[in-house]
Formats: C-alpha cells, structure tokens, sequence
C-alpha cells in the first residue's frame, strides 16, 4: 500500500505509513534534522538572519540528503516585517534554492502580485503551502506552473480551497498539516472528496507527485 505524505509539518512526530516532511525554521538554529525536511527563512522573521548569515546556514543545510526543499519563505504583508526586507531575503533563498537545485515551499498572504512577479525569473519548482486562494487566482496560478500543498484548511466547509481544488491538475497536489494536529489522512479524505477519487489512486497520485518534483530540480 502506498504511503501517506505529509509535505509541509511544524511537528517532529512520526507514524506509521507516512512519510513527512518537517519544516526547519533556520532563525531558530537547531541543526540538521534526521529526516526528511525543509529549511528556510520564513517572511515572519526576515529581520533574525543577516544576508551572510542565511547564505551560510542554507549551504551547511544544503549538504543534507535529507533536504528536500528550501523554505519555507515568501511575502507576507499581514505581518510586521518591512516588505522590501521580505523580497531580499525572499530573493536570496531562490537563487540559493536554484544553486541547490532544491524546490522552494513559498508563504504568500495579500501579496501574489510580488510574488508572481519575483518568482517568474526562476524556473525551479515551487510550492504554495497552505493553499486556499480564490478560483481566479488558482486558474493563474496553475498557468504558471505551481504546486499546491493543500493543508487543513480544506477540513472546513466554507473555505475557498474546497471550490478552487477543481481547477488544480492532480498532477500538482502536494497534501500537509502545517501546524495543525489534524491528521494527515484526514486532510487527504477531504481534499480526494472534492476531486471525486479513490483513496488508493489519490494516495498513489501524491507520491508520484512527490518523486517528480525532487526528480525535477535533479534533472
């Protein structure tokens, strides 16, 4: 049977059956995990690494086999953080994602239109975490190649991701928990509700997902 994977996690818990991806928030220094992770530098704490600083952590990361993408990192203009601040440090971990040849899980809250036109300079894969825009701005996003991680979020009735999932290709679905206690079965159920597919051809679809984006950045 295939696994259960969870792309994006803040917890370090493990189970049976599911392979996860723990998210390493590089501000807070502790060191290379023993699994299968993600590191960066979220928009959030932009102002806690200097430029050096981060180039020089994402390269003693970048050694990892465990490694499996940069971030997560993005915009964010809820947040306190000046935004001109954000696009650098933003900017400095795509270009170090592109040397790596790693994807890059990206954060982006009321800023799509920076972070469309920052990131059309790159051609890696990227992953919008936590996903839940609207219609319109899925069927954009789609056009220009994105990965959308669907997290807990679709668990509730009234959230946009359970209406915009339709126009995401299965071929870019990526599922996670975030910072949830949600399970990730759970988030699965719901989201394959709304495709309308078996468990065992959703599950499989999400592995096979999973192995082309880490193929792609090795091509």
């Amino acid at each position: 049977m295939d696994n259960y994977i969870n792309f994006h996690t803040h917890k370090l818990s493990t189970q049976d059956g599911v392979i996860t991806v723990y998210n390493q928030l590089l501000h807070e220094d502790a060191g290379i995990p023993k699994q299968l992770y993600s590191a960066g530098l979220h928009p959030w704490h932009a102002d806690k690494l200097s430029a050096a600083e981060l180039s020089r952590i994402l390269d003693l990361h970048g050694s990892s086999s465990n490694l499996v993408a940069l971030g997560e990192t993005g915009l964010d203009k809820v947040c306190k953080i000046p935004i001109q601040l954000q696009q650098d440090i933003f900017e400095l971990q795509l270009n170090k994602a592109v040397i790596l040849r790693k994807p890059v899980i990206i954060h982006c809250v009321k800023a799509w239109e920076e972070m469309l036109e920052i990131t059309r300079h790159y051609h890696i894969p990227m992953i919008l975490h936590g996903y839940n825009g609207s219609d319109q701005l899925t069927a954009n996003l789609v056009k220009r190649g994105f990965f959308f991680s669907i997290g807990p979020m679709i668990l509730n009735p009234n959230s946009k991701i359970g209406h915009a999932i339709q126009f995401i290709p299965l071929s870019s679905v990526l599922c996670e928990t975030d910072e949830s206690d949600q399970s990730i079965q759970s988030v699965y159920n719901a989201a394959r509700g709304y495709l309308k597919i078996k468990e065992p051809d959703f599950r499989r679809t999400i592995i096979e997902n999973f192995v082309r984006l880490r193929k792609e950045c090795e091509a």
